[in-house]
């Protein structure tokens, strides 16, 4: 069941201002994910837009912004609530600076929620909607180890794959509307046994600069594997997928439109971890998907899944016994027609969610969780050779920004930041700009956790 609201603008801004703390930084913040913004725009541009939706009320919850311009930005924040308050300010974006806004400061303390961040009936849900003097500034939305980019604009369709409705677990679809005008939408969902189109997600919507959280287990109960197509009839929205998964939180992206080839390049294979490729067949014909493992020296036997039309399938990473548990693996998805592929990772226990990122000319690496990192690589996924430059955003005062010299990367070859940046290890306090000469290159970072590689993050392309 879904509810709408309408969210007065309050008028007394002195009165919020007081609630709400912006953390000035230029080292913490959180992290990464894919779609058109703050670097897919001229840094010329005269403003540009950022969207965020589906944080909660969980003490944790930020949106993290951060400028890879050498001159100031102005940004001009609104929050919104599902309790129905507002809160609207300015932030000043020093050059290579970042700031902090916890939206969940809108409303006075509720019960306190678990701490695995679930959505409770005594939570509230936030959207943010930033107007930016120029280009070059992304923002990431961070709860705990789950973060995902914003968005610099409305989408009309988006999918993702293998959410899980589970008993003890939940999966939402979080809908902001960054437009003046009410935008209406329709979800379905694809499971094994085919397609649906559920009544209570069906002409959903979503007044002027308003936010619904649609919870898909209402419609779709007890099943570990949803992908979910959301199309929007009327209008444009920012979508985020949520899921908690017996009490682990994470954010999905999603991507605007299947795809016959989805990188994954560092899949975790080690002892004690799963990892699965979740896919979903948006087609009317049965389609034929395949994963090419590269893994250490080892000779892998391509995984496949044969989906029917309106589907969704599995293909199993780890534990596999064709698949070694032999560290990061990095996994090609191939498919005879477009699908929708998502990475599904845990314990066996739990599982957190991500959508496969798209190649880029420019991506941003921030370490917005303050746990460090575990993976931090480039990857070129072209048939031709790049080179790859990065400039590092340095944190310590007085410390001068550097940015390296070119590094050639070979056709479909991966290198670690550390050795693009001449480092033994990235120093997570800074920043680092990845520039690639040509938009084809996939930035892969991995939190550390035990096992190793359960947590993705997705680096800023500004989406």
């Amino acid at each position: 069941m879904t509810t709408s609201r309408r969210f007065p603008w309050l008028g007394v801004l002195a009165l919020i201002v007081a609630l709400v703390g912006f953390a000035t930084t230029r080292s913490t913040p959180s992290n990464p994910t894919a779609l058109p913004s703050g670097l897919a725009t001229s840094i010329n541009a005269e403003s540009t837009a950022l969207y965020c939706t589906g944080l909660t009320s969980t003490a944790a919850g930020r949106v993290s912004y951060f400028n890879t311009a050498d001159v100031a930005r102005s940004v001009s924040v609104s929050v919104v609530s599902s309790s129905g308050r507002t809160w609207s300010g300015t932030l000043e974006l020093a050059a290579h600076g970042g700031q902090i806004v916890e939206p969940r400061v809108v409303d006075p303390p509720l019960k306190s929620r678990a701490k695995s961040g679930k959505v409770t009936t005594a939570s509230v849900t936030y959207a943010t909607a930033a107007q930016i003097s120029g280009g070059g500034v992304v923002a990431d939305e961070i709860e705990g180890n789950a973060s995902v980019p914003c968005d610099s604009q409305g989408v009309t369709r988006w999918y993702a794959a293998g959410l899980d409705t589970l008993v003890g677990s939940d999966a939402y679809v979080s809908l902001y509307n960054p437009t003046a005008t009410e935008a209406v939408a329709n979800i379905s969902v694809l499971e094994a046994n085919g397609f649906y189109a559920p009544e209570s997600i069906q002409g959903i919507s979503v007044p002027a600069h308003a936010q619904e959280l649609i919870d898909l287990g209402r419609s779709v109960v007890n099943n570990p594997n949803v992908g979910v197509d959301v199309k929007v009839v009327r209008g444009s929205l920012a979508v985020v997928g949520e899921q908690d998964s017996t009490g682990v939180l994470s954010f999905d992206a999603g991507v605007i439109s299947p795809s016959t080839v989805s990188w994954f390049p560092a899949v975790t294979t080690v002892t004690g971890a799963t990892a699965q490729i979740r896919v979903t067949n948006p087609n009317d014909v049965r389609v034929n998907v395949s994963a090419s493992v590269a893994l250490a020296k080892f000779t892998i036997s391509p995984q496949s899944v044969s989906l029917p039309p309106y589907s969704s399938g599995v293909i199993t990473i780890t534990p596999n016994s064709a698949i070694p548990a032999a560290g990061y693996a990095s996994v090609i998805v191939r498919s005879s027609s477009p699908v929708v592929a998502g990475l599904a990772t845990g314990t066996g226990q739990w599982i957190v969610v991500s959508s496969p990122q798209a190649p880029a000319g420019a991506d941003v690496v921030r370490d917005y969780s303050g746990a460090g990192f575990d993976v931090a690589e480039v990857t070129n996924t072209s048939a031709h050779a790049i080179t790859v430059s990065v400039t590092t955003y340095a944190s310590a005062p007085g410390a001068k920004d550097v940015t390296t010299k070119g590094t050639r990367v070979a056709a479909g070859a991966t290198v670690t930041l550390a050795s693009l940046v001449g480092a033994a290890i990235p120093t997570p306090a800074d920043s680092y700009l990845v520039a690639a000469s040509s938009p084809s290159a996939l930035v892969t970072v991995t939190l550390p956790s035990r096992p190793a590689g359960l947590y993705l993050q997705t680096p800023l392309d500004g989406r």
